[in-house]
């Protein structure tokens, strides 16, 4: 289905650390050869959330792509953004109970940015729009207000003496700095015109690692008819638990429960402390990671509601394309690629080697390919590990050939 150009095009970018290399790979899919001003001009709104900001910021600079991707490539901007705390400026005695604790400072992160995206750090988001070529267009960058327990948008759009006008750099800076397992402290600053500090954690805190819902009601705030939004949704892969992982959780749950009643059986409280640490560090990635799917699916039952209802929710597709690799240890997967998958599924955000690195260019490789499943926007998974689409584009290929129509 062809789109007219009078369309209101959303580009979303999910967080999710150096995994977010995986969204500049599409973008040179789609733009090949293109820059990124060229790139941002193709949209009317770019809403994005830490490791999406920073491709946000890499697509401002103006940069090609090779160079963007480069910043996830390179070792030396890499260790720049997550710089290792030293032995004093470590949380102590946290950090050295099960490795729980920050592991890099923000300080340097927010030095790092500005040194890296110069150009961005010359100017104020509302003046970003002018120097990428299209002044109609909106940026918006997710963090969350420490001070205030909320989710805080920082916007290139606005006016009077209560606008945050902030630099780009910045704004990345509190959306990037996710906090528990990784940055030490909130990314603290003075917005230019309201004159507020600000201490800021990671967009995700907010429930926004995928900002896709908020792009969507951002564009409809502004006037724009549903019938006239498309929105491409582009993720940092999302994973699902293996048959093997499900039956070890059910196990260590199953022992802990015979086991807590033995306070004297000191040897024993380690499959109690397994179940607790499991627990604990799950819901910890959970507020992190925030699985990206309900915020697809509010945002296209927002738009396309209707269609699902009459028993057609494939319909809208050709306007809302969401491409992320679904980490999933099928049942039918290839013994080559189920060892991939299973490293992928260890691997963290926060990837500091050129081998992990490696190993996720692999997994855009067979993504790319159809080879491994594309999230979907809608999608059950049965007893047997099976994955069942109801919407959305479940193959690379199919996403990108809906991107291209529009």
């Amino acid at each position: 289905m062809q789109q007219t150009n009078t369309m209101y095009k959303i580009l979303s970018l999910d967080g999710g650390g150096t995994w977010a290399i995986l969204q500049l790979l599409t973008l040179r899919e789609r733009y090949p050869g293109e820059k990124g001003h060229a790139i941002l001009r193709h949209f009317d709104l770019v809403i994005a959330n830490s490791g999406g900001s920073l491709v946000l910021a890499a697509l401002a600079e103006d940069w090609d792509l090779d160079k963007a991707i480069g910043l996830f490539r390179d070792k030396t901007q890499r260790e720049q953004i997550f710089s290792k705390n030293s032995f004093w400026e470590r949380f102590f005695p946290v950090d050295y109970i099960r490795s729980i604790g920050p592991k890099y400072s923000a300080k340097r992160k927010g030095k790092a940015f500005k040194e890296i995206f110069t150009e961005s750090n010359k100017r104020q988001m509302n003046e970003l729009p002018a120097f990428i070529g299209k002044p109609s267009l909106k940026i918006i960058v997710c963090t969350y207000d420490a001070l205030n327990n909320r989710a805080k948008f920082f916007k290139s759009f606005g006016s009077g003496p209560g606008y945050d006008s902030v630099r780009l750099t910045q704004a990345i800076h509190g959306s990037s700095n996710a906090p528990i397992q990784y940055f030490d402290f909130p990314a603290r600053f003075k917005a230019k015109n309201s004159e507020i500090y600000y201490e800021l954690w990671d967009g995700a805190l907010g429930g926004f690692n995928n900002p896709v819902a908020a792009g969507v009601i951002e564009a409809i705030k502004s006037g724009v008819p549903k019938s006239e939004i498309v929105v491409i949704s582009l993720g940092t892969s999302n994973k699902l638990m293996s048959m093997d992982d499900k039956d070890t959780f059910y196990r260590i749950k199953q022992i802990a429960i015979r086991e807590r009643h033995k306070k004297y059986l000191v040897w024993r409280i380690k499959y109690q402390t397994q179940f607790f640490m499991k627990s604990i560090y799950n819901q910890a990635k959970t507020i992190l990671y925030e699985p990206p799917d309900w915020s697809n699916y509010v945002a296209y039952m927002h738009l396309h509601g209707e269609s699902y209802h009459l028993g057609n929710p494939q319909q809208n597709l050709a306007r809302f394309v969401r491409l992320s690799p679904l980490i999933h240890m099928a049942p039918d997967a290839t013994p080559e690629l189920l060892a991939l998958l299973q490293q992928l599924y260890k691997m963290d955000m926060n990837l500091t080697t050129d081998a992990e690195v490696d190993t996720v260019l692999q997994c855009f490789e067979q993504w790319k390919n159809d080879r491994m499943l594309n999230q979907t926007i809608e999608f059950s998974v049965d007893r047997q590990n099976g994955i069942h689409t109801t919407i959305g584009h479940s193959r690379f290929s199919e996403g990108m050939a809906a991107w291209r129509g529009v």
